[in-house]
């Protein structure tokens, strides 16, 4: 048998000589170092934070400062700590919290109406870090990618009032009340003693009741509807049901640009948009200015892909590439928009039995674009050697629509066949950010309500994301030493 010991601990009565100083607890490469030197560098009066003037003649206990509450909310989203009530719990057992705030401790109310009440502060810091990185040439500044992603937010599906659920829901209040109504006509042509649904004294009470719950649902339906909407949360106003590629999500879509050379985020931003159709052009002349260079790429994937956002980025110098979508493939073998060539001078299609597509009449606005429909001869079509290849059996010619921006998107179709890996690149640029996010980070939700507190939210967890990035590039040595050089701005 093995009588070998096992490690043993010390006596909880044994008495420990604590160093006397919190630095000693402290490494000179903690990254709390790193924190606190950034905080201290920044001007947080300009920056736009609130409290950040000395009241000597407030009543009551002052006020704790900014810069401590900035710093635990930097290293709570540094750490996977973002409840206030978690961070408070920290100040009160974690070394590195207690060197950090000089052992103060905030109550977690405290801590969390810094972060409800200083959203835009928040954005603004973050564009300042993105500025810190563009002075530390850290960006390459020629090559960018942008990619969305849902992410939910502080609300639940049920929270959610749409168009059609509450027409849904007014059609049943209007089917029980027509059923109460039948069973008391009902019981009005019947004695007495046989129906007692007659003498129910909680009849009209029930109806009463039908009947309040229908105008509030007519009432919500018309304020939907005053709005443009069709749905809206009850407890985020701003909040939306998402969905894309088979994805649901209640929520946001976040958008971010991420620079090609060390995965930094250049421009974010949060939308409530269901889809990335909109959004190539804001993100990238956002990312263009902080760069702030007279031209840039930008990679994105097939959900971006719209004419109107490929010109507008042409039009600013900025050069796209962007995958057209691919379509579903059909079951039948029949001829597809591809095999029939343009003639811009002649402004006809050709088809592939050598016929003509002409004009049919003017344009028409459909998909958000102008679009001219051309049409073969049916004569033509009806003697053809090789229409079954083309055209399905009821159908006498065929019809081929061309949107405003072909032309452009031609020439874009030319420019990604001349780059067929490019696409590689982008996943590499851009799929990083929100996978170390999602993954390392755990942040897949918003904990605050409104759009613009969920923006500023955001900002502090995209701005820990660079903020990491930066000291594992540069160092912490390093990177103290740039935020002792620099004055407060």
């Amino acid at each position: 048998m093995n009588h070998r010991r096992y490690k043993c601990g010390e006596s909880r009565e044994q008495a420990i000589l604590f160093p006397e100083r919190l630095e000693e607890y402290l490494s000179e490469t903690n990254p709390v170092r790193a924190i606190d030197a950034y905080v201290e560098s920044l001007d947080l009066s300009a920056l736009g934070f609130s409290k950040t003037q000395i009241n000597i003649n407030a009543a009551g206990q002052p006020a704790y400062s900014p810069q401590i509450l900035l710093k635990l909310y930097l290293y709570g989203y540094l750490n996977r700590v973002r409840s206030s009530r978690l961070l408070e719990k920290e100040c009160h057992r974690n070394i590195e919290v207690m060197w950090l705030l000089q052992k103060l401790v905030p109550s977690y109310k405290t801590i969390a109406d810094f972060r409800k009440d200083n959203s835009h502060a928040l954005r603004r810091t973050h564009r300042h870090f993105i500025l810190m990185c563009r002075e530390l040439a850290l960006f390459g500044g020629e090559r960018v990618a942008v990619d969305g992603s849902f992410f939910k937010g502080n609300v639940s599906a049920r929270s959610f009032i749409t168009v059609k659920g509450l027409n849904r829901e007014i059609n049943q209040l209007d089917a029980s009340i027509e059923a109460w109504l039948a069973q008391l006509d009902q019981s009005d042509k019947e004695e007495p003693i046989d129906g007692a649904l007659k003498d129910d004294p909680d009849l009209a009470e029930k109806l009463k009741a039908l009947r309040e719950k229908k105008q509030e649902k007519l009432t919500q339906l018309q304020g939907l509807e005053s709005e443009g909407r069709t749905q809206r949360s009850t407890v985020d106003n701003d909040a939306r049901l998402l969905s894309k590629r088979g994805q649901k999500t209640q929520g946001y879509n976040v958008q971010i640009v991420s620079d090609s050379k060390h995965h930094l985020l250049i421009a974010t931003e949060v939308t409530t948009d269901p889809t990335d159709l909109e959004q190539l052009y804001p993100m990238a002349q956002q990312a263009r200015e902080a760069l702030q260079v007279a031209h840039i790429e930008v990679l994105a994937d097939a959900g971006y892909y719209k004419g109107a956002q490929i010109k507008a980025c042409l039009d600013d110098k900025i050069t796209p590439y962007v995958p057209e979508p691919k379509r579903k493939s059909a079951k039948n073998t029949r001829f597809k928009r591809a095999d029939f060539q343009y003639d811009a001078e002649q402004d006809v299609f050709h088809c592939p039995a050598k016929c003509i597509l002409k004009p049919t009449s003017k344009p028409h606005y459909q998909n958000n674009q102008w679009q001219q429909c051309y049409a073969s001869l049916k004569s033509n079509c009806r003697r053809c050697a090789i229409r079954e290849q083309c055209l399905p059996p009821k159908s006498k010619n065929r019809r081929i629509s061309r949107g405003e921006y072909e032309d452009i998107l031609d020439v874009h179709r030319e420019r990604m066949a001349s780059y067929p890996r490019i696409m590689r690149e982008r996943s590499s640029a851009v799929e990083h950010p929100f996978g170390t996010l999602k993954r390392r980070a755990g942040w897949d939700h918003f904990l605050l309500r409104g759009l613009a507190k969920v923006r500023g939210e955001w900002s502090l967890m995209a701005m820990t994301y660079n903020f990491t990035r930066v000291i594992n590039l540069l160092g912490i040595k390093q990177f103290i030493a740039y935020c002792n050089q620099t004055s407060r701005c």
